[in-house]
């Protein structure tokens, strides 16, 4: 917002132009003018009618209204200190580093920019990694490597249920084929029929009962497999 020399009571000697302004603050002419027209900065006209700076309060309302969310670079005071690219957005959120002074090159200052500096490239790293890793699953999804673990759950449960099924009824048709078999034995060998069938008139019964038991057995062990075992004897 301007303000007209009829709406401040600050004296000419309170006011300073954009370029000891940006000189206070360490920043480029264009932070000023960008800070300017987008509403962030305040200016108070002279008595000449030449919009001006608070020398004061436009610092302080420089670095509140500072949009940290989009720092790329240094400002010029940063880079003065050193300060490269990634640093200057290790510690954009910190308003002590807005403007670095000759008391902030101090070792324990910039160690601490420092610090900032190595935690954010190891945060952009682990960012980079996990954005190539989802990257990668979505082309795997598209070209069929990789599908959904519920319709893989479903499919293998009804894989499951179909197997299951057939065993257990294994014994059904499997018993009396072998009964059968044993009979013509039997009567191949010159005993009588009638003999043969009162022999074996339960069998096929007990016969089925062992196969389905041992069905049971077999379909509980692959039950107990996991993928550290499944090809253990």
């Amino acid at each position: 917002m301007n303000y007209p020399k009829s709406k401040h009571s600050y004296p000419d000697a309170d006011l300073c132009n954009a370029t000891a302004l940006r000189a206070h603050l360490g920043v480029s002419g264009a932070a000023i003018t960008k800070a300017t027209y987008s509403g962030r900065l305040d200016t108070y006209e002279n008595s000449k009618g030449k919009r001006m700076y608070h020398r004061i309060l436009s610092v302080q309302q420089f670095r509140e209204n500072r949009d940290r969310r989009h720092v790329t670079t240094p400002t010029q005071g940063q880079r003065r200190m050193g300060f490269d690219d990634l640093t200057a957005q290790a510690v954009a959120h910190d308003a002590e580093f807005d403007m670095p002074s000759e008391a902030v090159g101090e070792l324990q200052d910039l160690d601490a920019a420092a610090l900032k500096r190595g935690d954010l490239a190891v945060s952009k790293a682990e960012k980079e990694f996990q954005m190539a890793r989802l990257a990668k699953l979505r082309a795997d999804e598209m070209e069929g490597r990789l599908v959904d673990k519920a319709k893989v759950a479903i499919k293998v449960y009804q894989i499951g249920a179909d197997v299951q099924e057939k065993i257990m009824t294994v014994y059904s048709w499997l018993a009396p084929e072998i009964v059968g078999y044993f009979r013509e034995l039997m009567v191949a060998s010159g005993m009588e029929n009638q003999k043969v069938v009162d022999l074996t008139m339960e069998s096929s019964h007990e016969i089925g009962e062992k196969i389905r038991r041992a069905c049971l057995q077999a379909l509980k062990d692959l039950t107990d497999k996991n993928e550290a075992n499944i090809l253990d004897g």
